[in-house]
């Protein structure tokens, strides 16, 4: 199997504006490709070949078309109007675990990555690259390996498999509790009872995708690099609901990290750390058509020095 480095300014160069001459491309960023086994059909000619560092620069300039300017950048909204499209289009995207098995054209993706790319980060650092897994016998690789840090973690923490009164019941649950001090998030029920489903091979934990995109952190990133990887899959994920796609945030991947070849597979040799992934595929049914239900919060509203709650 070949690990393939698409240069992402062959599909979607960087945009910027030279005065008087309307839009023009520049070079960009780098993805990792992993493609399908049949050996990606989809990808252009100019993906072929071994794995490679970052194409050299390329001075020439390609002129574009000029983007269409709105006709009014600021819209008066009254109080109770309908949700406008966009607005729209986030409160449909639910997490999708269920996928068709038709692959995901490599534009489409690539057309992803790139709304992706150009995520709001702090300073602009864009402290992230891309890998794109198109590979189902791999994908099901990096499921068992996952599933089977799951059964380890349960086997080492699950204290409820043990019958009360038990020293081993008892020794179990003092790890468990000392080691939720030492990582409250980690310990928290929902991902906690996810592992434990999983171990039981209850529950799946990339549910199977056609493609799997793995944005990677660098951690060389300013402020809070976790942010803006956060913000950049909100991009991703909400590009992909614009195509009829479905996807789901997968924090389990970071288990990854513990193994030195899925690293090296993947690309993530530090600097670089996989903190998520997101499956990306054509949903079963119709999971969009409704709106998704949300727990309120409570809103510190501060106005004209008075402050008041707001739900």
């Amino acid at each position: 199997m070949k690990l393939l480095v698409l240069t992402l300014n062959q599909f979607f160069p960087r945009v910027r504006q030279l005065p008087d001459q309307g839009l023009r491309l520049e070079m960009s960023d780098t993805v990792k490709m992993i493609p399908e086994e049949d050996g990606a059909q989809d990808a252009p000619k100019e993906m072929a070949g071994e794995m490679t560092e970052r194409a050299e620069p390329v001075s020439k300039i390609r002129r574009v078309k000029k983007i269409k300017k709105p006709k009014e950048i600021i819209q008066e909204v009254e109080e109770g109007a309908p949700w406008n499209t966009i607005e729209e289009a986030f409160l449909r995207r639910r997490s999708i675990r269920k996928f068709k098995k038709k692959q995901v054209p490599a534009h489409v993706i690539r057309r992803i990555l790139e709304v992706g790319r150009f995520a709001p980060s702090q300073g602009n650092c864009q402290p992230w690259k891309f890998v794109v897994v198109r590979d189902r016998e791999m994908i099901a690789e990096m499921e068992e390996f996952c599933t089977e840090m799951c059964r380890k973690i349960t086997g080492a923490l699950d204290y409820t498999v043990h019958e009360k009164g038990t020293f081993a019941r008892w020794r179990t649950r003092t790890f468990l509790k000392l080691f939720a001090k030492w990582r409250p998030n980690d310990m928290h029920p929902v991902p906690f009872g996810a592992v434990k489903l999983i171990a039981e091979d209850r529950f799946k934990v990339f549910h199977s995708p056609p493609t799997l995109i793995i944005p990677l952190m660098d951690s060389r990133g300013i402020g809070h690099p976790e942010i803006d990887l956060g913000v950049v899959g909100t991009n991703i994920v909400m590009a992909a609901q614009s195509h009829g796609l479905g996807t789901c945030w997968v924090g389990l991947a970071s288990f990854l990290n513990d193994s030195k070849e899925w690293r090296e597979r993947l690309g993530a040799e530090d600097p670089y750390v996989i903190m998520e992934a997101i499956s990306v595929g054509y949903p079963l049914g119709r999971p969009m058509q409704n709106l998704a239900s949300r727990e309120l919060h409570e809103t510190l509203w501060i106005e004209d020095g008075k402050k008041e709650i707001v739900v």
